[in-house]
């Protein structure tokens, strides 16, 4: 889907949606959001991840781990929806490495009034 941004309750969020593409095009969009994060110039930077309806695979969680180390510095709050089953256990391994670990929401709602409160 790709990365864009969206405004909720006065707040302005990053969404990244991955559903639908192809391995190639979600490394893509792991870097073109970690370049839109960059280019904010802020650590105040409102994230949200949509990983619902696409496959998480080794390279993609070794790229996620890499970029966040660019990106979280710079994100205040990072939140994720449509982690369920093996995503979830990957999800606990990229966390793990990260100082701001991504939270998971079971709608779109709830992440993004979190995300804005």
């Amino acid at each position: 889907m790709g990365a864009t941004w969206v405004e909720h309750k006065g707040k302005r969020i990053l969404l990244v949606k991955y559903g639908g593409l192809k391995p190639a095009e979600m490394l893509d969009l792991i870097l073109t959001a970690t370049q839109m994060i960059v280019a904010e110039k802020s650590n105040q930077v409102l994230s949200l991840t949509d990983v619902t309806d696409c496959f998480i695979n080794k390279e993609f969680t070794e790229l996620s781990k890499k970029q966040g180390a660019i990106s979280l510095p710079l994100t205040k709050k990072a939140a994720i929806v449509g982690v369920v089953g093996l995503k979830s256990i990957l999800l606990r391994g990229v966390n793990a490495f990260s100082p701001k670990p991504r939270v998971p929401f079971d709608t779109f709602e709830a992440a993004l009034d979190w995300l804005a409160e």
